[in-house]
């Protein structure tokens, strides 16, 4: 039997939100008195994701982003624009260069041990993890794992699914100062679809689809869909595939932070960091971490942190996915009449969650009223 290792704070899954968590703590003087573990059952290399995100200003992950545009482009059946942005920036960033930067971090920090480990059971009430090969107590865990036994059957869920190919052209044929931040022309297929399109050089991009739905596509499907597009919307010259990525983000309104208990809280997917309207989770997930470490430095209560995911934010993100999956409004025309009528910058701000009320007034004068409003009235009481 091994014996309960101790420590003050464990952290539970290395991906995006346990390795944010436990880089931030690294990085706190006034945390440096606290033991942190990091447990994963591997350490996570290579580039198996890619991250998205706008942001105000500079950012901490500024000198390993992959790519960053101060414009982007806008288009549908309805619309087409080139919009540039004021004080926000798209940022992408791969995960080889997050892994990369944020172990480093770790490793050589003095209170921060990361361990591989297969976390069998976790015990709220004693901060018992029992692994594998050891058993660890804590004050404090924080998990990246999905509760068991959700029932989504009272909230609204939809998943985004999507598949990628980073393509290379024999010839130039990409504007690099500016990101395809949705395309809506292509077939909708009684969904909600759209393209992007990244470019990190003259001759080369991510061009991904992505899906509102929850019936799934074959990587063949989403293969298909780029390859269409690719040939009626970039070029017809040739390219080549270098890498593909597939991949499923939840999209709900469902409160994960309800599943916190005892001495655990849960973060990242998890936690509720997913956007409910858009399935952006990286800038939240950075959001997110900032909360728990200013209430650790406070002394607070953990459950503070998960306000940022409440409020009137997350009525609208609840008024529009119900608009999409239970009106069944097209959402090409929902974004378009958006981005028509409202300043990109003031969209971005709606879609981070941090408009003031002005800002939230321009984006609701937008779209048509009547779908909303009988949106509202329909997911109002089920939120908590």
């Amino acid at each position: 039997m091994s014996t309960e290792q101790k420590y003050d704070i464990i952290i539970v899954g290395a991906g995006a939100a346990g390795l944010s968590l436990a880089t931030s703590i690294a990085e706190s003087s006034e945390l440096k008195d606290k033991r942190v573990l990091l447990l994963d059952q591997t350490k996570k290399s290579g580039n198996d994701r890619t991250w998205c995100f706008w942001e105000d200003g500079t950012g901490r992950y500024d000198d390993i982003l992959t790519q960053s545009w101060k414009n982007v482009y806008f288009h549908s059946n309805y619309v087409s624009r080139r919009l540039g942005l004021s004080t926000y920036s798209y940022k992408m960033l791969r995960s080889n260069d997050f892994y990369e930067y944020t172990l480093g971090i770790i490793d050589a920090s003095d209170n921060v041990t990361f361990a591989i480990d297969r976390v069998i059971d976790i015990d709220a009430q004693q901060g018992k993890v029992v692994c594998k090969d050891h058993t660890y107590v804590s004050d404090l865990v924080f998990s990246s794992k999905i509760p068991d036994a959700i029932d989504f059957s009272n909230y609204l869920y939809t998943d985004q699914h999507f598949g990628g190919w980073f393509v290379e052209f024999d010839n130039e044929v990409f504007d690099l100062e500016a990101a395809t931040f949705m395309d809506f022309r292509i077939d909708q297929d009684n969904e909600h679809r759209f393209c992007y399109m990244l470019p990190l050089s003259a001759r080369k991009a991510l061009v991904e689809v992505a899906v509102f739905s929850n019936s799934h596509q074959t990587k063949e499907g989403y293969d298909s869909i780029l390859k269409k597009y690719i040939k009626d919307y970039i070029s017809t010259a040739p390219y080549s595939i270098e890498e593909r990525e597939y991949g499923v983000i939840p999209m709900t309104n469902y409160p994960f932070w309800n599943h916190n208990n005892g001495k655990l809280y849960h973060i990242g997917t998890a936690g509720g960091a997913v956007k409910p309207s858009s399935g952006f989770a990286f800038r939240r997930i950075q959001q997110h971490t900032d909360e728990i470490v200013k209430c650790l430095i406070s002394k607070r209560s953990i459950n503070n942190s998960y306000k940022i995911f409440r409020g009137r934010h997350l009525l609208y993100d609840s008024i529009m996915l119900h608009v999409l999956e239970e009106q069944k409004i097209p959402g090409d025309k929902v974004f378009s009449d958006l981005f028509e009528k409202t300043d990109v910058d003031v969209i971005l701000r709606f879609l981070d969650g941090d408009t003031s009320w002005n800002g939230d007034l321009q984006i609701m004068k937008a779209p048509a009223k009547w779908p909303f409003i009988k949106g509202m009235f329909k997911v109002i009481s089920p939120l908590k």
